[in-house]
């Protein structure tokens, strides 16, 4: 009985000190679905029906299935899906997408009363009644070119400026502009108040617009440390 709870230990403390190797070699199971070799799915329409090359990848490589929230519709927008995301709250993603429905329906009702107002055809011509270009217009004017991130030398923490990728001024604008609308009045539907936040920011006007603008300002400030970046 001895004998055995000696090996028992041997083995245990061998797997402690193995474990540190071994663990980093081990797959991913409960998080990884696919493997590197699989290629993301094609969503857009116009390259599912165009032909496929002989050297092209996707004739030798597995290819991930699509998710549930990706469509080869004409109407998918993943700016749009993203922004649903964020409006959502609780996993509510049907009120989530009712709401920036009824966002859509507001720009798209205002602009088309204000056309039908003008009387000058050159008027008419330059008012903009697509709502999906007035959103992604409102988007690119609140996104952020620079953002400051904290930097450690000698033992003390710099705001640094850096450019902000991509991926981080999208979501900076969308939070910006879901934060914005939650501070204002409750009486007003959620969608109109998104509608007014985006019309502001179509204009270069508003909440979001100056909150990037102060951004700038802090980076203009701690321009002085942007050596603590390299």
């Amino acid at each position: 009985m001895a004998a055995s709870c000696v090996r028992t230990a041997i083995f245990q403390a061998f797997l402690l000190r193995h474990s540190k190797r071994a663990l980093p070699l081990l797959p991913h199971v409960r998080t990884l679905r696919y493997d590197v070799n699989h290629q993301e799915p094609t969503i857009d329409k116009s390259k599912l029906f165009g032909t496929i090359e002989e050297d092209d990848i996707r004739r030798f490589k597995p290819i991930k299935a699509a998710t549930n929230d990706q469509s080869t519709s004409v109407f998918y927008s993943a700016t749009l899906e993203k922004f649903i995301n964020m409006v959502m709250k609780d996993g509510k993603k049907l009120v989530a997408r009712k709401i920036v429905n009824e966002m859509l329906e507001n720009i798209k009702m205002t602009q088309v009363e204000k056309f039908n107002r003008c009387e000058n055809e050159k008027e008419k011509m330059e008012i903009e009644c697509n709502p999906e270009i007035i959103f992604n217009q409102g988007l690119e004017n609140i996104k952020p070119v620079l953002m400051l991130t904290p930097i450690i030398k000698g033992g003390v923490s710099y705001k640094v400026p850096v450019a902000c990728p991509v991926h981080r001024q999208k979501f900076l604008a969308m939070k910006w502009l879901v934060e914005s609308c939650r501070d204002r009045e409750r009486k007003i539907p959620m969608g109109k108040k998104l509608a007014y936040e985006i019309f502001d920011a179509y204009k270069n006007e508003g909440k979001c617009v100056r909150r990037k603008q102060e951004l700038l300002r802090q980076c203009e400030e701690n321009r002085a440390f942007a050596h603590f970046r390299y």
